[in-house]
């Protein structure tokens, strides 16, 4: 490493524990303990043909590290004088020193990640993406890049995207509040609300008080329609950032409480009438919920999302069949949503139809949704029409996105059983067997394997 290369040095610490337990990095999460092993698989993840990137052990963690190989003094001239326009909020001079400095060595991290934030900066998002696009190719652990890529992406709307490379950056860099933050927002447009809820709570456990994240929570329940948990939020703004446009924002923002009010007013818009049985759905009143959203589909009945919830909601009440005939209503209206289409399976798989849930299944996946409770359905129903090899690759693949997955294991087990593998078989129990939760599947399993040992 040459002394002006080290000025250039991006570094990441990655706690071991965790790599070994993660899907991006192995195809069977936690079976391999060498720490040796583990570094050189991440490596390869990482694996750059520009510059030098380098890991070594430190106690229970992976530091990588990544450097050019050589540096240009005529560009890094261009370099300094680009950071002081930069500085002077002289943004055009600066991306001018910056462009002239990428035509002498294209290759420098430096002045490909400033360019992007320049843009970034300056409201020109598409330019941005084309410049932190590039650095991360140089430079693979560029968790800079990754999250302003990903805002980029969420200001263009592009929430898929946007959600991909702000978990790249969370994955190299755990402890970065913003990372969190605009991970609860696209998750809040998506309206993953659970999801969204834990990263602002990550978000406030970084930073107590950070109040950008109890705005986004107060929003949340705002639109869940729980109005004192949405105000107690909105006074932790007012209480966290007193004086600002954000606790302005706030002030108006609170409202009086009506949870208890169940009737449906006609003048109010969508979104708060699908809120409203919402809420009683988070509260556990499925009843209620189940009831709001009959009485919004007979003047709406052309609402996709609303017969969706409705399904969700009779499924609670125990209501399969009726479930099932509300997610196909949802499918009719709009055969594009994936999530339909996956509690459709999950209906049709309770109902034992194997053959519609197998093909209900398999779409949802090729869709995209591409989770472990899918692969899991899919593997069980495949077995179901004895095709146990299709159904142990399924349950393959759900291992990859969820390695602490009892159901899919219990069940590999049992297609290894009729593959005549019981030896995996029975190693494959005993990992059920060690999960705290899923008791019927632990005592299931170790009723499987006295039977297994019985007959060697």
């Amino acid at each position: 490493m040459t002394p002006q290369s080290i000025s250039k040095i991006i570094t990441v610490s990655l706690d071991i524990q965790n790599l070994k337990n993660d899907s991006y990095f192995f195809n069977f999460p936690g079976e391999i303990e060498d720490p040796e092993i583990i570094k050189q698989s991440v490596l390869k993840m990482y694996d750059t043909k520009v510059g030098i990137i380098e890991g070594f052990i430190d106690s229970d963690k992976l530091i990588i590290q990544w450097y050019p190989e050589n540096i240009n003094e005529s560009a890094e001239s261009l370099h300094r004088e680009a950071t002081v326009f930069a500085k002077e909020k002289k943004y055009d001079l600066a991306i001018e020193k910056w462009k002239q400095a990428i035509s002498i060595n294209e290759e420098d991290v430096d002045y490909l990640y400033k360019l992007g934030l320049i843009y970034f900066e300056t409201k020109n998002y598409q330019e941005s993406i084309n410049y932190t696009e590039k650095a991360i190719q140089i430079c693979p652990i560029h968790y800079k890049a990754y999250l302003i890529l990903g805002i980029d992406w969420i200001k263009l709307r592009k929430f898929d995207r946007a959600e991909k490379n702000v978990l790249s950056s969370i994955r190299l860099n755990k402890n970065n509040l913003l990372a969190y933050l605009n991970l609860g927002a696209i998750y809040s447009v998506q309206k993953q609300f659970n999801e969204a809820i834990e990263m602002f709570n990550k978000t406030i456990e970084l930073n107590p008080s950070e109040s950008r994240a109890y705005l986004g929570l107060a929003k949340i329940q705002s639109m869940l329609s729980d109005v004192d948990a949405a105000n107690n939020y909105y006074r932790k703004v007012i209480e966290k950032s007193p004086g600002t446009e954000m606790a302005e924002y706030a002030k108006r923002s609170i409202k009086a409480s009506n949870f208890e009010d169940t009737t449906i007013d006609r003048t109010k818009n969508r979104e708060e009438y699908l809120a409203k049985g919402v809420l009683f759905y988070l509260s556990g009143d499925f009843v209620k919920s189940e009831n709001i959203y009959k009485k919004y589909l007979k003047s709406k009945p052309s609402d996709a999302y609303a017969w969706y919830l409705l399904g969700e909601a009779k499924l609670k009440n125990g209501n399969i069949a009726e479930a099932s005939d509300c997610f196909k209503r949802a499918v009719r209206l709009n055969a594009k949503k994936s999530l339909y289409l996956k509690s459709l399976g999950i209906t049709l798989h309770l109902m034992g139809k194997s053959n519609e849930a197998i093909e209900v299944l398999k779409k949802t996946i090729e869709m995209g949704k591409k989770d472990p409770l899918c692969y899991t359905l899919y593997g069980i129903n495949l077995m179901r029409e004895r095709k146990f090899d299709e159904a142990i690759q399924n349950y393959k693949f759900a291992f990859k996105k969820d390695p602490n997955n009892p159901l899919a294991i219990y069940n590999m087990a049992l297609a290894l059983i009729q593959t005549n593998e019981g030896h995996q078989a029975v190693e494959l129990l005993k990992k059920v067997i060690n999960y705290e939760p899923y008791a019927p599947i632990k005592s299931q399993a170790r009723k499987l394997i006295k039977t297994l040992e019985q007959t060697e």
